[in-house]
Order: structure tokens, then sequence, then C-alpha cells
């Protein structure tokens, strides 16, 4: 039961916000590890891979496991299969309607994941030592919730007749009114912005009026006349090879600035200056030397795929830019061969804040961009970053810090910008890429544990 105490005519009265049954079978039917469950067939002498725990909903579920230990993992669960946890978090309901069953190593029959569980009369099993370890590897297995058990491989003559899942919301009021909602969200028809159709008039949904904004905003970004009569931004002053153009939406310049070029001095925005600070915190030392197939893996690349070339007349080829206002940024930028986008909010309400990160590209061959592409998941994930990769493209994010934590990962990432450059081309040789991601670890350790600095 969840409650709350609440003002009530000069005295406290006691609001119940929800409640859920304990048990919803008798409590003999669920204490730990009981010999049988009328209604289920007898599993006989199939191989036994974990045995204990305590059934929190009755039940039996096939699927394969899926080991989840980070927020991440929470991207690629697959429908149908039997998620494993270490702890019985809250967190993890969110895949329950997608999951066929679900056992952890510790939690109770009271716990919000457990009460969860019966509501969709998913099979669970918690307080299982070391499941995590035990089925790590084990594939497709058959939980019996009620007698404790997993076995290994599918077996679904087990599963009783007509033990099939309700869904919870189809008929409800909520659903029928997001499925309305849904209507006039959801749906793209602006799909060619070159049709003479692609206009404000044609926008019938949220989606269209995003669409149509965003290909305006970022064609008027990139426009190469529009640029060179200062009419987007001005460019950054700094003594670097790389040009920056930064667009103030409102109040990201401390002060007035006329003509073409802006100091960084005159910069307000808390955001930038924090990715700034970690992109020049530490001196590159410049591309890894690599080996002759990291070398060839390169020169094959470009050849095969002329985006990649660093002199292609591409609109993003030569200017990176900054968007900002005191408290955000956003920096579309291309890095050699990686392209990027760091957006960032750090203002007084924590849950508004965030600080997100896209990478995706690289000279080498795919292999060793998804390589890349792991080992930062791993060195953001390690502060509080969650992470979705595909195939070479990352996607990382932090919610909810305050502002100066926010503003210190926003460094990190800064950091990470010019450190991982070109980085792709040795992923392979396992020595030089562990000893790569342990000082890129120890740099960010340094970084995150340095007070904020604007002046």
């Amino acid at each position: 039961m969840e409650w709350a105490l609440e003002p009530y005519e000069g005295n406290t009265r006691i609001v119940v916000l929800q409640s859920r049954p304990l048990f919803e079978s008798a409590p003999d039917q669920m204490e730990e590890a009981p010999a049988a469950v009328a209604g289920e067939e007898d599993p006989g002498d199939l191989p036994v891979l974990a045995q204990g725990g305590m059934a929190v909903s009755s039940g039996v579920a096939v699927g394969p496991i899926f080991v989840a230990r980070k927020d991440a993992d929470m991207l690629s669960f697959p429908r149908g299969g039997i998620l494993v946890i270490e702890r019985a978090q809250p967190r993890w309901a969110t895949l329950l309607s997608r999951a066929a069953g679900l056992i952890s190593e510790t939690g109770g029959m009271a716990g919000h994941l457990a009460s969860v569980a019966r509501e969709y009369k998913l099979p669970a099993l918690f307080s299982l030592k070391d499941a995590s370890h035990l089925l790590e590897k084990a594939g497709e297995v058959t939980l019996l919730a009620d007698r404790g058990t997993v076995l290994a491989g599918s077996h679904p003559e087990l599963i009783p007749a007509g033990a099939t899942p309700p869904n919870l919301m189809a008929g409800s009021p909520v659903y029928q009114r997001l499925k309305e909602l849904a209507a006039l969200m959801t749906p793209l028809h602006l799909l060619d912005p070159d049709s003479p159709d692609f206009s404000p008039a044609n926008c019938t949904s949220l989606h269209d009026i995003t669409r149509f904004c965003h290909e305006k905003a970022v064609g008027l970004m990139f426009d190469r006349e529009a640029a060179l009569n200062r009419n987007m931004g001005k460019q950054l002053k700094v003594g670097v090879k790389l040009q920056y153009w930064v667009i103030d939406m409102d109040d990201g310049f401390k002060r007035s600035v006329s003509g073409p070029l802006v100091e960084l001095g005159d910069i307000a925005c808390k955001p930038m200056l924090a990715l700034w600070n970690g992109m020049v915190a530490v001196p590159w030392a410049g591309p890894p030397a690599t080996s002759a197939s990291g070398f060839m893996s390169v020169v094959f690349e470009s050849t095969m795929n002329r985006e990649l070339e660093s002199t292609a007349p591409t609109a993003m080829a030569d200017k990176n830019f900054f968007i900002i206002a005191s408290r955000y940024m956003i920096l579309q930028a291309r890095y050699g061969y990686h392209f990027c986008t760091v957006e960032c909010l750090a203002g007084e309400d924590e849950h508004e804040n965030f600080v997100s990160f896209q990478f995706k590209g690289g000279a080498a061959d795919v292999s060793r961009r998804i390589l890349r592409a792991r080992m930062l998941a791993d060195l953001l994930e390690s502060h509080g970053f969650r992470v979705d990769i595909k195939n070479d493209s990352m996607f990382a994010v932090a919610e909810a810090y305050n502002a100066e934590e926010t503003l210190r990962r926003t460094r990190l990432i800064g950091y990470l910008l010019i450190h991982s450059r070109q980085v792709d081309m040795i992923m392979k040789d396992t020595v030089r890429a562990a000893a790569l991601k342990e000082k890129l670890a120890g740099d960010m350790a340094t970084l995150m544990a340095k007070p904020l600095q604007f002046s």
C-alpha cells in the first residue's frame, strides 16, 4: 500500500494512493521452493540449472535468459525473454510487459517489482542466489517459479493450459486516451524535404511539425551563403585550427558583440564553457601510431566511402556550430572522420537538466569503430550516463543531476571529443586499447574531481 499525508480542514488525513494484493494464491503455495503445484506437469529428470529462492508470482515461463546489470541493457532486452537481475529495483518494471519471466538475486514478496510482476501474472522467482552468474550463458530455459527451479532448455509442455498473461491496458480509459493522443502526435506525412508538399500547410501531426522545423533550421544553419554573409552567428576567436561558429539564441553572450568574431571571454553559456574546458583540459597527443592493418583499414574505408573524405564538399566539412543560451547549448561538429552532437541544459530545476552525446563515424573498418563505441560507452556509464549503441553509433545521456553535476559531465564529454579522435585504428590491438581506456578513465576521474571554473 502506498499512502500520503495531506493537510485537510486544519488537520492531517491519510490518503491511499494505490494498493496491491500481497498474495494472489494461497500463501502455502508461495513459500520457498515448494515441492509441487497443482496443474503443473512433473518435470521428471530434466536438467536443473538453478534451484531455490522465493516464488513471488506463480507460473511457468519459457524463453531466452537475458542478464541485465545496467540501464543500457534495457534497450536490448528481447520480447519474450526471461529477465535476470541482481537487485529487484523498481526501474526494471518497464520491461515486464515484454518479459516472459523474471528472476532476481534479491527481493521479497512485498517489494514493488514483485507486486508489478503479480499484476502482469508474470512468473517471478526472487532471492535466487548467484542467478546472474549461474544463468549468464544458459540460453533457452524453463522457469518453474512455484518450484523455485530453472530448467535447461525449452519445455512449453510444462506450462499449464490457459496461462496467457492479460493485457492490463486494453480497453482501459488510459489506453483509449493514449490511442487518441498518438493519432495526433506520431504519424509522419512530410517525408521528402524536396517535395512541393513539404510545407507548414501540410503539417497534420506533432511529428510533422517537428520534422518541418528541424529540416528548415538545419538547412539554414549550414547554408554557405548565409554563413558568408555572417547572418549565422559569429566565429569563435580561439587559437585552434578547427573553425567554430557561435549562434546566440538569447543570453549566451556577456555583452553585445559587434563584428564577425567573438572572444571566449564573452561567452556566458556555462554548458559551452564546461564543454570547452574539457576539450582543452588535457593536451591531445595526436593520433595514436597504428599497425599496418589498422592503417590499411583506414585507407580502404576512405576509398570506398567518399563521405569519409576530410576534403569532401559536405556542409559540415569545415564548420562546427554552437547554438547557445546562458543555460543551454547544442554543438554539431565534425572532427576528422567523426560526427558528433552534444546538447546540454543545466538550470535550477534538476529534473529538467540533461547532457547528451551522439557520436558516430570513423575511418577504420566497422568492427574497429564498434569497439571504439563500446569503449566510450563503458567510460560514460561509469559516470552515470545511460548509453545506447547501434553498430558504430553511440548515444549517451545523463539526466536529473543538479546544474553543477550536469556541467561536470559535460566537461567529460568535451575531453572525450578531443581524445577519442582516430583511436578506432588501434581498437583491435587489445593491449594498446586497454591502456588507452585506462588512461582515458584516469583523466576523466581527475576531471570529475576538479571544481568548475568559468572566469
